[in-house]
């Protein structure tokens, strides 16, 4: 998510602002001789990520994350002059791989009460204190073009609209992954004996129309939910990850039962859901879109055991889905 102030992106932990090769920053660097007591100065170029954002707003977030003010927030390290480690380190501040502060922001946009520092604001790294380790220099940025622009809201069956979607520039993706309705593999989807009874077709499937880049994205987020929805029972009695031996034998066991990459149907349909949130899509598409899934969900009862793993089930877990 990019927002603006003053037609400037506002740094945050959730942008790509950078400080790149701010330079000279001198710092005595080994060997520490008889003529250089206490080491060579050397002129480095030294780096600073939005990533490493700290003490930022509380309240008023960008992207779910804390956003840069005036003299409170901080890139919490910098980079790139690591070998200058002599004892003295930077020649002004003593300090490497320090903090970076901001020297400028918007005059009249501001969160919780502070001006907020924007892309081009200059900075300058390796702080201790309000004293820099060197010249300040501007923070770039990336366009901030959204994930999905130039593509409408596009939500149905995959047979409705993926040439449409294709057109467009996107891809269609099945909100639910089709894997989570199969015992087999993407070709023998339409396969009865490998298919869930009563659920949605590989073409009568949820889909909404993705960029490339997004599509991408909610794969990365999906399998990490849909993993965890199969690998539930792999706990001790803490409810702590199992590790080692221990999980092992209990994978063995969950894989003979059927609940090793396996998920209730209301399960798998919410983790589908949630993933849309991770999306740079409008509101009203996400509703949409939820919507949709929600009428395809009913479709099953909640307790259906689906797949939930990329590798085909076991024995077990194929028994559950067909209910054998």
């Amino acid at each position: 998510m990019t927002v603006f102030a003053n037609g400037l992106e506002v740094s945050c932990k959730a942008q790509a602002n950078k400080v790149i090769a701010a330079f000279p920053y001198v710092a005595f660097t080994p060997p520490q001789t008889p003529a250089t007591p206490p080491g060579v100065p050397v002129p480095y170029p030294t780096f600073g990520m939005d990533s490493d954002t700290d003490k930022g707003t509380s309240t008023v977030k960008i992207g779910g994350e804390t956003v840069n003010q005036k003299n409170k927030s901080y890139y919490s390290k910098c980079t790139g002059d690591e070998a200058g480690c002599a004892p003295k380190k930077n020649i002004i501040t003593s300090k490497i791989t320090g903090k970076e502060y901001a020297h400028a922001w918007s005059n009249d946009v501001k969160m919780d009460g502070e001006p907020v520092n924007r892309f081009s604001d200059i900075a300058s790294n390796d702080h201790t204190s309000p004293q820099g380790g060197g010249p300040p220099m501007i923070r770039a940025g990336r366009p901030g073009k959204k994930p999905n622009a130039g593509i409408e809201c596009m939500v149905g069956s995959y047979d409705d609209i993926a040439d449409k979607c294709n057109k467009a520039g996107g891809e269609a993706h099945h909100i639910v992954p089709d894997k989570a309705y199969r015992t087999g593999t993407r070709d023998q989807a339409d396969d009865p004996k490998k298919r869930v009874a009563g659920a949605p077709t590989l073409g009568g499937g949820v889909c909404i129309c993705l960029s490339p880049k997004n599509h991408d994205k909610i794969h990365e987020v999906e399998r990490e939910g849909m993993d965890a929805i199969g690998k539930a029972g792999a706990v001790d009695a803490k409810g702590k990850p199992l590790k080692g031996e221990a999980l092992k034998k209990k994978k063995k066991e969950l894989k003979k039962s059927g609940e090793w990459g396996t998920g209730t149907s209301e399960e798998v349909h919410e983790v589908a859901k949630s993933t849309l949130d991770e999306l740079d899509l409008s509101p009203e598409c996400i509703r949409k879109a939820k919507r949709a899934v929600t009428k395809q969900s009913k479709m099953l009862d909640d307790d259906q055991t689906l797949r939930t793993s990329n590798a085909l089930p076991s024995r077990g877990a194929k028994g559950r889905m067909m209910n054998r």
